[in-house]
């Protein structure tokens, strides 16, 4: 076994041991990712207006039923939906008790 199959070798080995990305996964991090770029203060909650920004972007992700809510105008319906505690700011929990 030459070197350059050696490395070959350990490279295909360590493929082969890396956990695969679920989709569940793939699309609790794009969610959280969404958050995050939609919550514009930093403040770890979502506004209404931040609220509105999380939805569209997810639904430019598709994920969930984001795309519906945006192409039926229901960002505010949605709001009020997830802001369980009707404090008039979502936080990531909200979001994620929805799933």
């Amino acid at each position: 076994m030459t070197f350059k199959t050696s490395i070959c070798s350990l490279a295909m080995l360590g493929m082969s041991l890396t956990a695969p990305v679920t989709a569940a996964a793939q699309t609790t991090n794009l969610r959280a990712e969404n958050f995050s770029q939609a919550d514009a203060d930093g403040d770890g909650l979502l506004a209404y207006a931040e609220f509105a920004t999380f939805i569209d972007l997810n639904a430019d992700d598709g994920l969930g039923i984001a795309a519906r809510v945006r192409s039926l105008g229901m960002h505010a319906r949605a709001f009020d939906r997830v802001d369980a505690n009707g404090d008039g700011v979502v936080t990531q929990a909200e979001t994620q008790a929805l799933r």
